[in-house]
């Protein structure tokens, strides 16, 4: 039987989930040139252009005349799993590979992800009644078999869309990124001098903000450094002033904000089998913050042993200042990982080294009786007073395993409740979500949790008491019945 693999083919109202993540991670730019090797339909290269990239692709069936060239992102979308051939399935990826001047996105479909397709056995796949061919993977089998093919590591993007980075400097770069940064509001004393120049020394103030120390001399750009000294006269002047703006208190909880990222960088590094100082800046600021790189490293080995006792993760989830506490778990936003205790944020860090970040994801789930990270994406989770789930995948870390939870039929979807139990203590809208869930409170609606889980059993609820919610308030509903 002939194999139809063209129809495979999607055709996206939006950017793929691969290319969405590589252009969240900041791999993807303006300034990038991307080729999809096995475009389908070019959806992706029509988003892409008309935000600027110069992008191009190839594909069999849809644009089989297309030089296949080099280019700095090559994207593999959703290839490897529609090839039968177990050769030329191989061949691809390293043909995709030998054209990537710095990245690789490899993607695939994964077991869970969604609804599977229906077939009889054909090789190492399944072949449909539509005559298309689906090999479905799980997680960890995609990212080995990609590091088997191409002898290069395969750093997880998302369940099923791994990296491969040409630069070994790239690739470290991309694994300090995942760490979450938190740095205290900026307390400025009104001053004449710095308020003249803060403009131009914004720059200045934002590495010291980073990296807890003033730059070396290579660590600012010569278009800062002379901004800086045509406005005060000199670099040190300048931190003179910067410093004298601001409280020692201010500096001190930079300072040991920096050492915990430090800290929870190595130890992912070591979950890698990465040391992650080799990047100068990193060892520089590590150097001016521990007594020694030797130390940090033995600092961040017992982090790393720590986030894998059940009895300290529970004790750090207890201790936590941002999160919902519940008999297993704990629930976090994800803009506020980096306020968690850094047992936690090394827990978390290694569930999303091994499965990735999707897009969307809003709420993290870290166990404290399981080795078990869940990932959620709610829809809409600022704009919606009760976002409902879109999915959601788990990371069981002993096991490298992720599971995606297919999402539910609507009205049957899960509904979040009490949003500011998982924000920062610092987020501009806590306020307005508390008000909202203690007016809720009063009403009664929380008297059945069971019932109010779904979005089909919150709206009775809130019908049954003549209630709506209006954006973020709780309103009588005056609509006239029938």
């Amino acid at each position: 039987m002939r194999i139809e693999r063209s129809r495979t083919a999607l055709a996206r109202t939006a950017l793929s989930r691969p290319v969405a993540g590589a252009l969240a991670d900041q791999l993807i730019s303006g300034g990038s040139t991307v080729f999809d090797y096995g475009c389908g339909r070019g959806d992706d290269i029509a988003r892409l252009r008309a935000l600027g990239v110069d992008a191009d692709g190839w594909d069999p069936a849809f644009r089989p005349n297309t030089e296949r060239r080099p280019a700095d992102v090559v994207n593999l979308g959703y290839v490897v799993n529609v090839i039968e051939d177990v050769a030329e399935r191989r061949a691809a990826v390293l043909t995709a590979w030998g054209l990537a001047t710095r990245l690789l996105i490899v993607s695939g479909r994964t077991f869970g992800e969604d609804r599977a397709p229906a077939g009889v056995s054909h090789g190492d796949g399944l072949l449909t009644g539509r005559r298309t061919f689906q090999k479905l993977y799980t997680h960890t089998e995609l990212g080995e078999w990609v590091e088997q093919v191409t002898g290069e590591r395969a750093y997880a993007a998302a369940p099923g869309v791994f990296y491969l980075f040409r630069n070994p400097d790239e690739a470290q770069a991309y694994v300090r990124s995942r760490v979450a940064i938190y740095r205290p509001r900026r307390q400025i004393d009104t001053q004449a001098l710095y308020e003249t120049h803060r403009d131009a020394l914004e720059p200045l103030f934002a590495f010291m903000a980073v990296h807890a120390r003033p730059p070396r001399t290579h660590e600012l750009s010569d278009a800062d450094k002379v901004k800086v000294a045509d406005a005060v006269g000199s670099v040190a002047r300048g931190i003179r002033i910067i410093r004298s703006a601001t409280t020692a208190s201010y500096w001190e909880e930079v300072a040991r904000q920096r050492r915990n990222e430090l800290l929870v960088m190595l130890a992912l590094g070591r979950f890698r089998q990465e040391d992650l100082l080799r990047d100068t800046t990193t060892r520089t600021d590590a150097r001016s913050l521990f007594p020694s790189a030797d130390g940090a490293r033995r600092d961040a080995d017992r982090l790393l042993l720590a986030c894998s006792d059940p009895a300290l993760r529970q004790v750090n989830a207890l201790a936590s200042k941002v999160g919902r506490i519940s008999p297993t778990s704990l629930y976090v936003h994800a803009a506020a990982l980096a306020e968690l205790p850094p047992v936690l944020r090394v827990f978390e860090g290694c569930a999303r080294l091994l499965a990735g970040a999707s897009v969307g994801v809003n709420i993290i789930r870290l166990s404290y009786v399981a080795d078990e990270v869940e990932y959620r994406a709610y829809e809409r989770f600022e704009e919606t007073a009760h976002p409902p789930l879109s999915f959601s995948a788990r990371v069981r870390i002993g096991k490298l395993d992720v599971r995606w939870t297919p999402p539910e039929e609507p009205g049957r979807r899960s509904v979040l409740h009490q949003k500011e139990q998982f924000v920062s203590i610092e987020h501009p809208r806590r306020e307005l979500y508390a008000a909202l869930s203690r007016a809720e409170h009063r009403a009664g609606l929380y008297d059945e949790p069971d019932r109010i889980r779904t979005e089909a059993g919150w709206r009775e609820a809130l019908s049954e008491r003549g209630l709506v919610v209006a954006g973020h308030r709780l309103r009588r509903d005056v609509r006239p019945e029938g």
